[in-house]
């Protein structure tokens, strides 16, 4: 016995102490909660583990307050049951919190306080033996949930790398040897009960100044936590059951027969925690290997058109995740593939058709001038005028023709993307000057310059405003933008048009597909190819009746 000290009301303020923090933790956690709740709907998972931990330290608020106000009062001893059990539910919601895999399923599971509130009843607790006889059990249990819980926080950080977690792991690793030190069956001031009721503040202090807005939000799903957990709690059960025989054997010794009683008991309990958690861990992780197994073959003989349909949290979900967006990637790589041999093999009779019908063009376009020198007539004029639009426009298709079949020689140099924007602009102003055409340019402020070839990148941006002026029909807004993002300069081109339609938007950037009844089909194939030499990618996004975006990707080099 330590002597000098009033240890009593030193565990009175302890317990107060614990409460304050605990309670202080739990509000700290459920506006987390609930700020979740009113940011989105569909996050159920993380509101429902932090209404679990929230719940967790609640429970072992309101047991250090009863714990308190039991010795305050000079209550029973017996009613700390209560406070201790209420202490273990308060610790195993905790792990259900980190380790479940729906937890929003396990949302009623701190109701289980409800029955233990009859432990606070006369005729209850006067019936379960002394309290001083079996509050090493109880603390035994207390620091193996405790030290369960710290193992997990340990495992977080492994998965996470958030350093906080390591120190939650060490609060609750000095609640976990505290509760070893009221194992020992000393009285109050004896050197056990102050060690263990000194780290105890000690442990939930750490946590009241650990336990933040990131430590919460980073908690999810994970095969680990769940192994762990299990394999705890399958080591626990046959622990707790021969503790409570031999503490049971020293207080009240049992007989031969009924010791052989015990041990079967013993036997049939460690055999039924092994085959139940040992087969639930095996279904759990092998169910879903099984599952994802299945769904790759089916998307072997499906093809990539097909995705995994796994919905999980833990790394299986992950790698799931990770499989459809390779899918994805592969199946977008083959139809790039595909679109390139059929770009080569149109450049290819492209290029052959525009030499063949470049002489015959011009044999043409010379008779027509013969016939308009050397005869007259009005009907005869206008059918050479007709004859010499056509040669343009055949000759127009032919050079463009020649352009997208052979490879582009690219001549690069510094630019500054915003005044290229506005360059292009200034040129085209006589196509929308006088139309109820509304443009407006939205630069991003201190664009970095980047290298391209500048007449070939305002091409294609001539292209594209022409474009969206065409869609307009005359009325409706354009808008172009610039913006730096993840070493790449975008040039994005909006306008409020009629869209794309779903089946056209995948074609668009085909050679000679087009809308336009006059339109040759290769000016965006052609833009394409420009952008594309130079690195970066021309894309798409359209909806049907309220307009389309295309968006330049161009890197900085």
């Amino acid at each position: 016995m330590v002597y000098g000290m009033n240890w009593l009301h030193y565990h009175i303020g302890e317990e107060l102490f614990i409460s304050i923090i605990c309670l202080g933790i739990c509000w700290r956690v459920f506006s987390v909660s609930q700020e979740q709740a009113s940011i989105t709907s569909n996050n159920s998972e993380i509101r429902s583990r932090t209404f679990l931990i929230s719940a967790g330290f609640l429970l072992l608020g309101i047991s250090s307050l009863l714990h308190a106000i039991i010795h305050l009062a000079g209550l029973d001893l017996n009613l700390l049951y209560q406070t201790l059990l209420g202490y273990c539910l308060g610790l195993f919601v905790l792990i259900i919190a980190i380790t479940s895999e729906s937890p929003w399923k396990k949302r009623a599971l701190p109701l289980l306080y409800i029955p233990l509130i009859a432990l606070l009843i006369p005729d209850v607790y006067q019936r379960f033996p002394i309290f001083a006889e079996f509050r090493p059990i109880v603390w035994i249990a207390i620091s193996y949930l405790s030290g369960m819980v710290s193992i997990l926080y340990i495992a977080l950080y492994y998965h996470t790398r958030l350093s906080r977690y390591l120190y939650s792991a060490f609060g609750h690793l000095l609640i976990c040897v505290s509760a070893i030190f009221l194992f020992f069956p000393s009285g109050i001031g004896s050197t056990p009960w102050i060690h263990g009721h000194l780290m105890r503040p000690i442990g939930f202090g750490i946590l009241f100044f650990s336990i933040n807005r990131a430590e919460l939000l980073n908690i999810r799903e994970s095969l680990l936590y769940k192994t762990l957990a299990t394999f705890c709690l399958l080591a626990a059960i046959p622990l707790l059951v021969f503790g409570m025989i031999m503490f049971y054997d020293q207080i009240h010794p049992i007989k031969i027969e009924s010791r052989r009683i015990a041990i079967f008991v013993l036997m049939l309990v460690t055999l039924a925690s092994s085959l139940f958690f040992g087969l639930g861990m095996i279904i759990r992780l092998i169910r879903p290997v099984i599952q994802l197994k299945n769904n790759v073959n089916e998307i072997a003989e499906a093809g990539l058109e097909k995705s995994i349909e796994l919905q999980r949290g833990d790394e299986i979900g992950e790698l799931s995740g990770a499989f459809n967006e390779m899918l994805a990637r592969l199946n977008g790589s083959l139809s790039e593939r595909d679109r390139l041999i059929r770009m080569a093999a149109t450049g290819e009779l492209a290029a052959t058709l525009a030499h063949e019908i470049k002489n015959p063009l011009n044999s043409i376009n010379g008779a027509a001038l013969y016939i308009r020198k050397n005869f007259r007539g009005k009907l005869l004029g206008e059918f050479v005028q007709i004859i010499s639009e056509e040669v343009a426009r055949l000759n127009k298709l032919s050079t463009n023709l020649l352009v997208f079949a052979k490879p582009l020689p690219l001549f690069y140099k510094p630019c500054d993307m915003n005044r290229l924007v506005r360059e292009t602009l200034s040129f085209l102003e006589l196509e929308y000057d006088g139309k109820d055409l509304k443009v407006s340019f939205e630069p991003e402020e201190n664009l970095p310059e980047i290298s391209i070839d500048y007449d070939q990148i305002r091409q294609v941006l001539m292209n594209l405003l022409l474009n969206a002026f065409d869609a307009l029909d005359c009325m409706g807004s354009v808008t172009i933008r610039t913006r730096s993002d993840n070493g790449h300069v975008t040039i994005s081109v909006s306008d409020s048009g009629k869209g794309i339609k779903k089946d056209d938007i995948g074609r668009i950037f085909n050679p000679f597909f087009t809308t336009k009844a006059r339109g040759t089909g290769l000016g965006l194939a052609i833009s394409k190819k420009i952008v594309k030499a130079h690195g970066g990618d021309l894309t798409v996004e359209s909806v049907p009746g309220q307009g389309s975006e295309f968006t330049v990707l161009l890197p900085v080099r």
